[in-house]
């Protein structure tokens, strides 16, 4: 890459752009790298994202906190985990991270738009275990979280939708194996 395209995304301007770069794209020696990362979330959209946070783990409402879209609490830990925001750097995410799983994934491991099985796609599941990931953040509950993925891709140990007797089987958003989305008309995932 150009070194010039890195020195101008490199130029402080309280972004935080500074610090993707040297995270992504520089070999940037670790202490410069902590730094940087220091100052993002200090400064920046991190910093303000998070001082929007209530203090108990939630933006906008308490809950699962898919809606209101982009600005609750799953668009805010989407959006917070692009920025490059770690637990190792402000215990506030942490706290979020814990409220969201508390709220938001059931005991089987699917995490969903309301809290209940019913409610989970495989978009939400695949976007919010990815940004949790990507924050440095890890609760033994995201290991049934991704074991509820794969069994839900390969049909293997899931009822069918009709199945009543038991919470392991499909559901009108997560329809069938093979990323089946209800509102997709029931085809694989239309985002891939």
């Amino acid at each position: 890459m150009k070194e010039e395209l890195i020195d101008w995304l490199r130029e402080p301007d309280g972004s935080g752009v500074d610090y993707l770069t040297m995270r992504d794209l520089t070999d940037a020696d670790q202490k410069e790298l902590m730094a940087a990362r220091e100052k993002a979330h200090r400064e920046g959209p991190i910093a303000n994202i998070l001082s929007k946070m209530n203090p108990e783990g939630y933006w906008e409402k308490p809950g699962p906190g898919y809606l209101p879209k982009y600005t609750s609490t799953v668009w805010s830990l989407i959006l917070l985990s692009q920025l490059g925001a770690s637990v190792n750097e402000d215990k506030r995410l942490s706290t979020a991270c814990l409220y969201y799983l508390d709220h938001a994934m059931t005991e089987y491991g699917q995490i969903s738009v309301n809290g209940t099985p019913s409610q989970t796609i495989d978009c939400l599941q695949g976007n919010m275990l990815t940004a949790l990931m990507d924050m440095d953040f890890y609760d033994p509950r995201m290991d049934k979280a991704y074991e509820w993925m794969a069994m839900t891709t390969t049909g293997e140990g899931v009822a069918s939708m009709g199945d009543k007797s038991t919470p392991l089987r499909y559901y009108s958003g997560k329809i069938g194996p093979d990323f089946a989305c209800g509102a997709n008309n029931k085809l694989a995932c239309a985002w891939g």
